[in-house]
């Protein structure tokens, strides 16, 4: 009887990664993200250029929206447009989504991200405060899926 030597073959490694996604996941997709242009939005709408997608952020602030997607698409080498409005105003998502589906010929995921907060307590927030983060937060939110749901 022979005895036959066993020789293991052990399979390189793949590269470490810092993402448990494929990287074209979202590969020539179109995200409209409210808010995204700070914060926890802005995170958002990052990764899923990282990830393929192109994008457009709305917010009330110009600069701020004109900084960050120049940032981000200097960051990951897709498009990101900013889109100034108020999602208290239809008019102004109506006129949002107009210029995205321009763009970019659709519109495949919506983030209403646009948020309204004062950190006080109740007692030092006053009711026009109050008034002002229902509109953002529900209005606002209702005004972004009506605008964006045909497309």
């Amino acid at each position: 009887m022979s005895s036959s030597s066993t020789k293991a073959v052990v399979a390189a490694l793949p590269p470490p990664t810092t993402s448990i996604f494929q990287p074209d996941l979202f590969k020539d997709k179109v995200l409209f993200c409210t808010g995204g242009g700070s914060g926890i939005c802005k995170v958002i709408v990052k990764t899923m250029m990282e990830l393929g997608a192109n994008a457009a952020i709305l917010g009330r602030n110009a600069v701020r929206l004109e900084a960050a997607a120049a940032e981000m698409g200097r960051a990951t080498g897709r498009e990101c447009i900013p889109v100034p409005g108020d999602v208290r105003r239809y008019a102004d998502l109506e006129a949002a989504v107009a210029k995205t589906v321009e763009r970019f010929g659709r519109i495949d995921y919506v983030v209403c991200g646009a948020a309204g907060n004062f950190l006080a307590p109740i007692s030092g927030l006053s009711s026009n405060a109050f008034r002002t983060v229902v509109e953002i937060d529900t209005i606002g939110t209702y005004n972004t899926v009506k605008a964006t749901l045909n497309h």
